[in-house]
């Protein structure tokens, strides 16, 4: 034995030394399985949470987008300008904002049947336009939002009161049978900045939130919360009820800790890129010491058959390494319809993959062109309309910043050629989109490498803000010769012929009108005209005027047209005629412009002394062509009947006291009529409404509309003395409704019907 002892202890140290090699194996091994573990768990919580913050953004852009394309609704913007309460002429816009908010709302809901309204709230008006109807914004609260919650539709009105760009609000509305509806709000493109005339406000189901979500593979155990900055719970807040969680303390770097329902639960937030939201993973604590008192067992297992846990460790790390790829095919399988088998799992997730990109870039495109939207409405507006600086906005500072410092002027290009009669109306617009594409590109591209402009399409003209800087250089001689290139360019290509019109350049964003206006009245100078082809070139030099007819002459025949001595003012204008046409013997396009300024002249006579007709007192028909006895008979003409127009009035003055008489005796007797207001009345008579309204005015020094409704308030008062019912009154009187008699009433006797009846 002792013999032995040696070589056996040998032998047991071999065999120990051998044993000794799997069990630090597997201690290695046990550790490093660990750290695997709670990485790949953690990286497969993370895309859990990902998923879910992907998924809800995604479905609230999706709305959101709904809500930028109404902000920019032609109806809205309009609607929205209205001060005070809408008038009749605004009918038919309400209507068709009706009409085009249900439409929207049954595209939308092609996704799931989760948007429950879009309404429009007015500001000015306390008016809503929804799905349901055009109605009075307490109405709406009641018969769709809250019944009989007035503290809600107070908080509603306070939120759609306020200038919200982009934001939402949970509140429990009849929508969703008394759970919490979510509201997600955004003012209108054309109010000013911070403050809103319009609120625009899409109602949705929680269960949008929920629904996509739930169709992923989630993990036994684990859940998730979307929390707001109210510290509100967004989805499902009834099954989370006594849960402690505060939006200001959640954090996206590390992971936290809370109590709820006597268990401790592992936090991992990320934030929502839409709206001020937080989407927190919760995983019960218990699950990590689980998996690490399991990992223990595996380990004591791997030691004692540690010769045979080759194969096992090998199909155990690919089943672990294989889990992130497997939750990967399983979410993208619940969301094909037709859930194919794959073969190839690798090819099919770079399919998948490649097809988000697709629609990451669609999305890309579309923000793209919305941006585009955007800056052409900022230019069109500062174009149109005088630069006020109080309508400043972030987005409208960034288009215009370039336009502010130095000089601008602006060009408008316009097509002389004729449309062809045979094009029906789909090809005129086809053919006019072309060509202005064309100038657009045409003349951008030649202007565009010596100065900074900006194109805009207005109607069939084609606009450019062009940036001249602070330079004194020839820059018009430039402008002349790059226009006149791109003229004839367009026409051997193109085969049409562009007019391009010219302002003066002018300081700063508020330059920018004024060089418009400047290029209108260029356009009306080349109507006058009328050649066959006109460059650039040839309308800035026109516009010199090298005739015989001072600024003394035209207050002549002005004065002379106040004091209704008609011959005295065909003398001068015949005089100034005698002149240029025979004596100066001007150019054929100097007599033109001549014409032109005798006809602005006219105008302004007309304007003198009150020609309220509306139709133009010039003369018609105006032309080199004619004679020059046909043209001082024309002149002539016109001179004599805008002498006439003081007998015209004096002459009407006693029919319009006559008429005012019928129609007070007319509204007497139909003022019970719910249809009767100014334009039916109007129609009565023959007569537009804002006519019929100027002549009553003038004649009895108040307007008509408060006739009416003064006439069915004297009424009402008799009535309600009476003992009548208001809603009875309401009726009885011509109104349609009741509140908006009860608003009247108090507008004309400063007390409600309800305040009157008590008070006898």
């Amino acid at each position: 034995m002792r013999k032995n002892g040696r070589a056996y202890r040998k032998l047991y140290l071999s065999y120990a030394f051998i044993f000794l090699i799997p069990i630090t194996m597997g201690i290695l091994f046990y550790f490093y399985a660990y750290r695997v573990a709670k990485e790949q768990a953690d990286a497969s919580n993370y895309s859990l949470i990902q998923t879910v913050k992907n998924t809800c953004d995604r479905e609230l852009e999706y709305y959101e987008n709904a809500l930028i394309q109404l902000a920019l609704n032609k109806n809205v913007q309009q609607l929205s300008a209205v001060r005070g309460e809408f008038r009749s002429e605004n009918s038919y816009q309400l209507y068709q904002l009706q009409n085009e908010i249900s439409d929207l709302q049954v595209s939308i809901n092609k996704k799931g049947n989760f948007c429950k309204d879009i309404m429009v709230y007015f500001k000015n008006s306390n008016k809503v336009v929804s799905s349901f109807g055009n109605m009075d914004f307490p109405m709406y609260c009641e018969l769709y939002c809250f019944e009989g919650d007035e503290a809600s539709a107070e908080k509603l009105k306070t939120h759609l009161s306020e200038y919200h760009f982009r934001d939402s609000i949970r509140m429990n509305a009849k929508w969703t049978g008394g759970r919490p509806a979510l509201l997600l709000t955004m003012t209108n493109l054309k109010g000013d900045f911070g403050e809103s005339s319009a609120m625009i406000g899409l109602w949705l189901d929680l269960d949008v939130l929920n629904s996509s979500i739930e169709l992923a593979s989630w993990e036994s155990g684990l859940d998730w919360v979307i929390i707001n900055r109210e510290d509100q719970i967004m989805n499902r807040p009834e099954g989370y009820s006594g849960m402690e969680v505060h939006y200001e303390e959640l954090a996206e770097d590390r992971d936290q800790k809370t109590d709820w329902n006597g268990e401790t639960y592992i936090m991992r937030t990320v934030f929502s890129t839409v709206f001020d939201w937080k989407y927190v993973l919760l995983m019960p604590e218990k699950m990590i010491s689980g998996s690490a008192s399991r990992m223990k067992n595996i380990f004591l297992a791997g030691i004692m058959i540690c010769l045979l846990t080759g194969f096992w460790t090998a199909s155990r790390m690919t089943q672990i390494n294989y889990n992130p790829l497997k939750v990967l095919l399983e979410v993208f399988r619940k969301h094909d319809e037709e859930s194919p088998d794959v073969d190839n799992e690798y090819l099919y997730l770079k399919e998948k993959a490649m097809s988000l990109l697709e629609e990451r870039s669609d999305f890309k495109q579309m923000v793209s062109r919305s941006q585009e939207v955007v800056k052409q409405y900022y230019l069109t507006d500062l174009l149109l309309n005088s630069y006020d600086e109080s309508d400043d906005t972030p987005d409208r500072e960034m288009i215009c910043r370039k336009f502010r410092e130095g000089r601008n002027l602006v060009l408008l290009f316009m097509v002389k050629d004729i449309p062809d009669r045979e094009d029906s109306q789909e090809e005129y617009i086809q053919k006019n989109s072309l060509r202005k594409f064309i100038i657009g590109n045409v003349f951008g591209e030649g202007l565009g490498e010596r100065f900074f402009l900006e194109k805009v399409e207005l109607g069939d003209m084609v606009a450019m803000i062009i940036h001249i800087g602070m330079e004194e250089g020839p820059y018009e001689e430039q402008l002349a010769g790059i226009a006149d290139t791109m003229q004839k360019f367009i026409a051997e290509n193109f085969n049409f012929r562009v007019a391009v019109l010219a302002g003066e350049a002018h300081r700063g964003l508020e330059g920018v009108h004024l060089s418009y206006m400047e290029a209108r009245e260029a356009e009306e100078f080349v109507s006058v005209l009328d050649p066959d082809y006109i460059s650039y070139r040839e309308i800035r030099n026109s516009s010199h005027k090298k005739y015989d007819y001072s600024t003394e002459q035209e207050e002549r025949i002005i004065a002379a047209v106040k004091n209704h001595n008609a011959p005295l003012a065909i003398s001068y204008i015949n005089k100034i005629l005698d002149v240029n046409f025979l004596e100066i013997k001007a150019s054929p396009e100097m007599l033109k412009c001549l014409l032109f300024d005798l006809m602005g002249t006219v105008i302004k006579a007309a304007w003198e002394v009150g020609d309220a007709s509306g139709e133009n007192p010039g003369p018609d028909g105006i032309s080199m062509k004619l004679p020059l006895e046909k043209i001082r008979e024309k002149f002539a003409r016109s001179v004599e009947n805008l002498c006439r127009i003081p007998e015209i009035q004096a002459g009407a003055g006693g029919q319009n006291q006559q008429l005012c008489q019928k129609v007070r005796e007319y509204i007497q007797e139909n003022f019970t009529n719910p249809d009767l207001n100014i334009s039916q009345t109007g129609l009565y008579f023959h007569m537009t409404p804002a006519y019929l309204s100027s002549i009553y005015k003038k004649d009895t020094g108040e307007s008509l509309l408060k006739f009416i409704n003064q006439t069915r308030i004297d009424e009402a008062e008799k009535l309600l003395a009476d003992g009548i019912s208001v809603v009875e009154v309401a009726e009885r009187v011509g109104f349609r409704d009741s509140s908006t008699f009860i608003r009247i009433f108090k507008k004309f006797t400063g007390a409600t019907p309800g305040q009157l009846k008590s008070g006898r």
